[in-house]
């Protein structure tokens, strides 16, 4: 069972890597699939190279960072969907996405979805614009930071708990990928989306939850 588990985390940290490059190998799900094989297969035919991942800057801890443009990812910022918990449910989370996604390009203009990682209530993951571009979803805070969006929170406070609003398994999930991430860049600080808007998203205190 713990060779099981090893072998689990060791594909979900795989996914994980050629999403933040670019390369969608579907649901962060441990499971090597037709997706994230052709994902693998895309990331060695253009030389298997991290480019985006350099060594630490000057006066860091060490370990690897990422970085929009010339400024490093160093914050992780939470975010909540708005959405009922019933919300297009029995979809698939692709579905989901999809539909977030043409909220954000037709609704609101922009160029992709805003997000970078999207967190359903079984706790399954998707990614959204890859963690090397700049994502839309905290004003004036883009640049530098990693958004993850999590389904529900309709109707939630700021000052929430975060189990009146999400699921264990949100919690689970999200708590991994931030883990995830870690592997791949110095995050500083996790935050809230209400921490830099007069927002209730993501619907709960993230200081106090993290």
């Amino acid at each position: 069972m713990k060779k099981i588990n090893n072998t689990l985390t060791a594909l979900t940290s795989i996914q994980g890597a050629l999403a933040a490059l670019g390369y969608d190998p579907g649901p962060i799900d441990g499971l090597f699939g037709p997706r994230t094989r052709k994902a693998a297969e895309a990331w060695l035919h253009h030389g298997g190279e991290a480019a985006t991942i350099v060594a630490p800057l000057p006066g860091t801890a060490g370990g690897p960072m990422l970085y929009h443009g010339d400024t490093p990812i160093r914050e992780i910022v939470i975010h909540c969907a708005a959405t009922r918990p019933d919300w297009m449910n029995g979809r698939p989370l692709a579905a989901k996405v999809a539909e977030i996604r043409r909220w954000h390009v037709q609704d609101k203009g922009w160029k992709d979805i805003g997000y970078h990682w999207i967190i359903d209530r079984d706790g399954s993951v998707m990614p959204g614009r890859a963690e090397t571009v700049i994502g839309a979803h905290v004003a004036g805070r883009n640049r530098g930071t990693i958004g993850i969006c999590m389904l529900g929170g309709h109707g939630s406070g700021s000052n929430d708990a975060f189990e009146a609003h999400f699921t264990s398994e949100q919690n689970q999930a999200v708590r991994a990928l931030i883990t995830e991430i870690r592997s791949r860049t110095q995050i500083y600080k996790i935050s809230g989306h209400n921490e830099y808007a007069n927002k209730a998203c993501p619907g709960f205190n993230v200081a106090r939850w993290f």
